[in-house]
């Protein structure tokens, strides 16, 4: 076994050894009937940390010579179906990490000649894996694999992982980038190579769309996060998985799905990020765990010019809205966005956003990444529309916790204005959703629930803290009269008794009433420490 060639099963036996691991296995089964096929070549993006380097894990110790892993696998899935074993350990597999190859040329300052490095490496270890067969040292990869299959009729499964961080991060360095396409074209292109290569399996965050290496990646397959086909399950936890996952390891299923849920595909609904479970699993704490900042960097130009009103786009977005998107006409050249829908599309690849692909509409999946995009925003100076939204959203937040009435209704007047058309402004459904608008940055720290049954009837809006550092809230809504009138109502219909095992700092009651004839809102909040004081 080697480093690069025939790499054995040690990395996949460690994967089984995690504290959490969730059975994939069956992944191979899908694999298996493209390979050796005239479909064998696939390439799976997938935003990062979504297992794509687990699966290469799986694939190289299910194909792989020089080991058995038959032990490893009996008692998964996989094992389960009828020939599971037939290509078990039988094929040469060249298996690469490019962004840790890219990395050790870089730290070694040769990151010019990364696919010679590459190259000669793999080759050495070919030379040492078969003595009988003429390999000339620093030979093209691509012909050392030729002349071996043609001297020993053996086949050859290609793994790359990371296919693309050279055309993401290298793109300016036009040798490398050079060497890299030819190196491509003269493993994927040709029948002599073709035949000896059983099955191509390459994973990126980005998938094969970019114009410099699209004709020399033409042939493969592509299971992409706008569409992941028959590999939607494999990559990301379903709910099947979550539950057991969270039964075994004593974490809110349903904490955890606020936070983590939000990604769904034609058959599959829920997909959640699994680094994102497994840290909460292992800290015992459901929060964000998002660490991926480069997308803001990479679309920070485009935002910033306001491009097709995209601000308004992504205020819209941050609300828990969803946008229109038309994704057929993203090119995967950040270089060269000229629209909205692109840059968006460039966004669902990276797992900022996720796709709706019956309605063809984007949106933000969960908690976690709504947390990272207001990160975002409120921290930059150059998302003027949305950095100003995203701090009305804190004040309000903080003036009702506090119970500044002057400063919750002038901001309830501002939201009722910005989503009303004069046809609807009097409608109670189009003050409701104003609140709910106004106060979107709750969702940071609630739950909240419009119509919550509490006591004697139904609470308008209900705010049910994630934690014991801020106060639960219920907000009564009347069109017209004094907002003391829905402060009774909160206390008379026993509203605040759903909050009677909250023993955070209290709740508080908001009265909104809207005077139709000057448009305008008055509030009155009544903050209560102790909820049991207002029972009836």
């Amino acid at each position: 076994m080697g480093v690069y060639v025939n790499p054995g099963n040690a990395r996949f036996a460690e994967d089984l050894n995690s504290f959490v691991y969730v059975d994939k296995s069956e992944m191979v089964a899908e694999v298996n009937t493209l390979a050796f096929t005239n479909k064998k070549c696939i390439c799976v993006s997938r935003a990062r940390r979504f297992g794509k380097t687990m699966m290469t894990n799986l694939l190289s110790a299910y194909y792989s010579k020089g080991c058995d892993s038959r032990a490893l696998f009996q008692n998964l899935k996989l094992a389960k179906r009828e020939g599971w074993d037939k290509h078990l350990n039988s094929v040469n597999v060249i298996s690469v990490d490019l962004n840790e190859i890219l990395g050790y040329c870089s730290r070694i300052g040769k990151v010019k000649k990364t696919i010679k490095i590459l190259n000669d490496k793999i080759v050495e270890e070919l030379r040492a894996q078969y003595p009988s067969v003429e390999i000339k040292k620093g030979e093209d990869l691509c012909e050392a694999i030729v002349r071996i299959h043609t001297q020993t009729n053996e086949v050859f499964v290609l793994i790359i992982d990371e296919y693309d961080v050279i055309l993401r991060e290298e793109e300016e360095n036009s040798t490398l980038l050079h060497d890299y396409i030819v190196f491509l074209n003269s493993l994927f292109k040709g029948n002599a190579v073709g035949n000896a290569i059983c099955l191509a399996y390459i994973t990126g965050i980005l998938p094969i769309l970019r114009d410099k290496v699209q004709s020399k990646l033409n042939n493969f397959r592509q299971f992409t996060m706008l569409d992941p086909g028959r590999l939607a399950p494999y990559f990301g936890f379903t709910e099947e998985e979550m539950e057991e996952v969270c039964a075994k390891h004593g974490i809110s299923i349903h904490e955890c799905r606020e936070m983590y849920d939000g990604y769904c595909f034609p058959g599959v609904e829920h997909i959640y990020n699994p680094n994102s479970v497994v840290e909460a699993i292992d800290k015992q704490i459901v929060c964000s765990y998002w660490t991926l900042t480069s997308a803001s960097e990479a679309v920070t130009y485009y935002i910033n010019a306001d491009i097709e009103g995209i601000q308004d786009d992504i205020r819209s977005l941050i609300e828990g809205g969803q946008v229109a998107l038309d994704a057929n006409t993203y090119q995967n050249n950040v270089a060269k966005f000229a629209t909205k829908d692109e840059v968006f599309t460039y966004l669902i690849h990276l797992g900022y956003l996720a796709y709706d692909s019956a309605a063809k509409t984007c949106r933000i999946p969960n908690k976690e990444i709504r947390q990272e995009w207001i990160r975002i925003m409120k921290n930059s100076t150059s998302f003027d529309k949305v950095r100003e939204f995203i701090q009305a959203g804190v004040k309000l937040i903080a003036a009702t916790e506090r119970g500044d009435e002057a400063t919750v209704a002038a901001a309830l007047d501002e939201a009722h204005r910005r989503i009303s058309s004069h046809l609807t402004f009097n409608l109670e459904s189009s003050l409701q959703t104003a609140i709910l608008q106004a106060y979107f940055y709750a969702n940071q720290d609630y739950i909240i629930i419009p119509e919550l049954p509490a006591g004697d009837g139904y609470a308008d809006v209900a705010f049910i803290p994630t934690s014991y550092l801020h106060p639960a809230i219920i907000v009564e809504l009347k069109r017209e009269g004094d907002p003391q009138v829905a402060i009774d109502q909160i206390k008379s219909r026993n509203y605040a008794h759903v909050f009677a095992r909250h023993p955070g700092k209290g709740v508080a009651l908001v009265g909104i009433s809207y005077d139709k004839g000057q448009n305008k809102h008055r509030c009155k909040i009544e903050l209560v420490k102790e909820v049991s004081s207002i029972w009836k």
